[in-house]
């Protein structure tokens, strides 16, 4: 019996993952204009993303439009592609991902860029724009990261759309075919994305451009995007994504995604359940928003759900990530109460913006339902202005919960990065010295306390997502070293960057590189909240003085 070739068993892996599909409605099956979503995380992870969805619809149902998906392999399957020199292919179609007209790189995080990369070597695309002889795909990138800060991936693609794609893709898509039937030069259709708004092409704009470049949005009426494919193989088994509102109410300080995806935009639960009646009976679902129980018409949602006999649940975004509002990282059961303090120091609160107390979270513990079966807490270490009496208040905060239940807690701990569109856009880092050792220290204390679960972060890896994110154009010489299998710091060394430059603090008259990106409020308002910021922290060291 003879032995199946490793490209039969990944092609049938290919084929089990198109037949364990499920289906709402049916994109276009012809049109002349063939385009590709690539998302770089495994198939698993990014059908548990409802931006990937949302691209993948609208790009899927354009007139004349056709669209595929790839994902980043499995590392077995990466592995044997690297060394048969095997592309990426196409999970529709079997199609290498060059063999598109448009290719669209979905990238909520930084983490995701260098993933990107390796996708576009592996397939053989040229990876500097200005160095490919194919001028086909033409490359796009979108997602929360690039809209923050383009500027380290300006060397490999041809255009950015800064902001949300429903009012930006469309005209897109609409000058690319229109020119490319004509068959008009890459520089002129490149030259016409470049007069769309919200569309950054490094090719006509420069990496300095003379004009701002508007941060699009879009209207009230199109939040509400739904899943329409559902899969066993995802993270979220078997289970539709709706999106209930877009945005965030609050404005925590160090929140970029809370900042880029302003205006905060709610859909009403009667616009709702048209989709919501779509959905199979006896399936589950999932509320999404960046605070879904802070939803007006949570109740309303979840009664609608009943009626169609859904086991509806509502997502949880617990980490200041540049995904929030769109990365499902947890799926409430509704068993489980989660809590976000950050920090367990009400003073310290005030200074990142989160006006909420400890008092009010110990509320939400004491009336907690009796369906709730677990706790889980969240916190960051390394925030703007942290003493160590603040660290002690986390271990403080945490005991005076479990103290009020027998439910299990469980504490999850991150790390601040001072990213781009936030009032601590200009702060300084924690050092990586000073990390692990108030990393360890509240480890052992948490410990101590008894909770079992409990988990941190790699303070390296946080390092280089903040060189990353808040990088210039030299981070594209230090991912492209990196892709050659260099280290992280020879990496940045051989760029000529300073690894350390994120552990200082920022003049606020030097320019940033994504200040020539307009989000819809300025400098002003940053520098305004941070000022804030300041006085809060001048306020507390004089009730510090006093006490002491």
């Amino acid at each position: 019996m003879s032995r199946k070739s490793a490209g039969d068993k990944y092609d049938e892996r290919r084929c089990e993952l198109l037949t364990a599909e499920r289906r709402l409605s049916a994109g276009n099956s012809v049109g002349v204009f063939e385009t590709l979503v690539a998302f770089p995380r495994e198939y698993a992870q990014a059908m548990g993303h409802l931006a990937f969805h949302r691209l993948y619809k609208q790009l899927s149902t354009w007139p004349d439009t056709l669209c595929a998906r790839a994902f980043m392999p499995a590392k077995d399957e990466y592995n044997w592609r690297k060394r048969q020199h095997k592309s990426i292919e196409a999970l529709d179609t079997g199609k290498s991902i060059k063999d598109s007209d448009l290719l669209v790189f979905l990238m909520p995080s930084e983490t995701d860029w260098f993933p990107a990369l390796q996708m576009m070597e592996l397939s053989s695309i040229t990876l500097r724009s200005d160095q490919r002889e194919h001028k086909w795909p033409i490359l796009l990138a979108t997602g929360l990261s690039v809209t923050a800060n383009p500027i380290p991936m300006s060397s490999f693609f041809d255009a950015f759309i800064i902001g949300e794609t429903e009012p930006t893709l469309g005209p897109v898509l609409d000058v690319i075919k229109s020119l490319g039937s004509r068959r008009r030069p890459k520089a002129e259709i490149l030259a016409g994305l470049a007069m769309l708004p919200g569309l950054y092409v490094p090719a006509i704009h420069g990496l300095d451009p003379k004009y701002s470049i508007m941060r699009q949005w879009a209207s009230s009426d199109s939040i509400g995007a739904l899943t329409n494919t559902i899969s066993a193989h995802t993270i979220l088994p078997n289970t539709y994504i709706l999106e209930i509102a877009r945005g965030c109410p609050y404005n925590c300080r160090f929140c970029m995604a809370g900042y880029l995806l302003l205006p905060y935009r709610e859909q009403r639960a009667e616009d709702l359940e048209n989709k919501i009646n779509q959905i199979p009976g006896e399936t589950s679902l999932v509320y999404a928003a960046c605070t879904p129980d802070g939803h007006d018409e949570l109740k309303e949602l979840m009664e609608i759900a009943g009626k169609n006999d859904l086991s509806a649940r509502i997502s949880s975004h617990m980490k200041e990530s540049p995904e929030l509002a769109e990365e499902l990282t947890t799926i409430l059961d509704m068993e489980t109460l989660v809590l976000v303090p950050e920090t367990g120091s009400d003073s310290l609160r005030k200074v990142i913006g989160k006006f909420r107390t400890n008092e009010s979270y110990i509320t939400r513990v004491r009336e907690a339902s009796e369906d709730i079966k677990k706790i889980q807490i969240c916190v960051q270490i390394g925030i703007p202005f942290e003493r160590a009496t603040d660290r002690l208040a986390i271990v403080d905060f945490v005991r005076s919960v479990k103290n009020l239940t027998k439910l299990p807690v469980t504490v999850r701990i991150d790390q601040f990065i001072p990213r781009p569109w936030t009032a601590f856009q200009w702060t300084a880092m924690a050092s990586l010295r000073d990390v692990r050792e108030h990393l360890v220290e509240l480890k052992e204390s948490l410990e101590a306390l008894g909770i079992q679960e409990l988990t941190g972060f790699d303070p390296r890896d946080t390092h280089i997502q903040a060189l990353l994110i808040r990088g210039g154009s030299g981070v594209g010489k230090a991912l492209q070293n990196r892709l050659k299998g260099m280290g992280w710091n020879t990496a940045f060394d051989k760029a000529e960057l300073d690894m350390n430059s994120v552990f200082k603090d920022q003049d606020q008259s030097n320019k940033l590189p994504w200040e020539f990106l307009n989000m819809g409020f300025g400098y002003t308002r940053l520098a305004r909240e941070y000022q804030m910021a300041l006085s809060a922290e001048e306020e507390r060291n004089t009730e510090a003085e006093e006490k002491s």
